[in-house]
């Protein structure tokens, strides 16, 4: 009974003890440390969502230049002929412009071209090509036409 009584008494008696965890608030060097990590974080997050962001509009110029050669090939089955006046696919983002060569003409064979405009001219793809057998090229250097035309 005594040790009870006495145990209470002596914990009324004792302060509480300091420590880090019972602090009211962060340092100064602990603030310079989280924002410290945090310009590393983002220092390392933005290339890579840039490059990202390069490859969905890259596949955007795909898609268009898949579309094109499919209105020309039906065409072709209709007239014996492509005609190079139609068939210019669009894309909401406005990141490629699609064009052919030969412009404006009925012949036997096209190239449709895909060429970059604005943020996408640092695309290391450059611009992307495929002509009327399916073969696709591209015009940027230092990369190889697989990774380009599928998406990496």
């Amino acid at each position: 009974m005594w040790a009870h009584f006495l145990a209470r008494a002596a914990l009324k008696e004792m302060k509480p003890a300091t420590s880090l965890f019972h602090s009211q608030g962060m340092t100064l060097i602990e603030l310079v440390i989280v924002m410290a990590v945090m310009g590393i974080l983002l220092a390392l997050a933005i290339p890579s969502y840039q490059s990202h962001m390069l490859r969905v509009h890259r596949t955007e110029a795909i898609r268009m230049l898949l579309q094109a050669s499919m209105c020309q090939q039906r065409i072709y089955a209709g007239h014996g002929t492509y005609d190079t006046k139609q068939c210019h696919p669009g894309s909401e983002y406005q990141r490629y412009r699609v064009s052919y060569q030969p412009p404006d003409t009925k012949s036997r064979t096209y190239i449709a071209l895909a060429t970059p405009k604005g943020a996408q001219l640092a695309d290391r793809c450059g611009s992307l090509s495929l002509d009327q057998n399916g073969a696709r090229s591209i015009g940027g250097v230092g990369t190889t036409i697989m990774k380009c035309w599928n998406g990496r």
